[in-house]
């Protein structure tokens, strides 16, 4: 499932980022998202905030009888993650956090 992950401050407001990736699943609001880079020494972390969807109808009309079979598709997905500061977290993202005033994961994370 192809979903576009944008990385806002804490609270939302205007995207830092976004990247995209192929999930088995949507994230969901609350979820905890860590990203590995191969070049980068540490991880990203976020909190997820909210999911956007994005559907789109073939036709105008209002309702559908029981036998018409139309049905809409994903155009896409978004979902908006907040900055956080995780355990092993870089030390840019770090930055980043503070720099937000990000709060950091929950001590445990099992």
């Amino acid at each position: 499932m192809n979903v576009r992950l944008v990385f806002v401050p804490p609270g939302g407001g205007e995207a830092d980022y976004s990247l995209d990736f192929d999930l088995p699943a949507i994230p969901r609001a609350g979820d905890y998202i860590t990203i590995a880079r191969p070049d980068q020494l540490g991880t990203e972390d976020f909190k997820v905030r909210r999911t956007w969807w994005t559907l789109e109808f073939p036709d105008s009309q209002p309702y559908k009888t029981s036998d018409d079979s139309t049905q809409g598709t994903v155009k896409s997905i978004v979902v908006e993650c907040e900055f956080a500061k995780g355990v092993f977290s870089s030390e840019e993202h770090k930055r980043a956090c503070e720099g937000y005033g990000a709060g950091e994961f929950e001590a445990s994370t099992f």
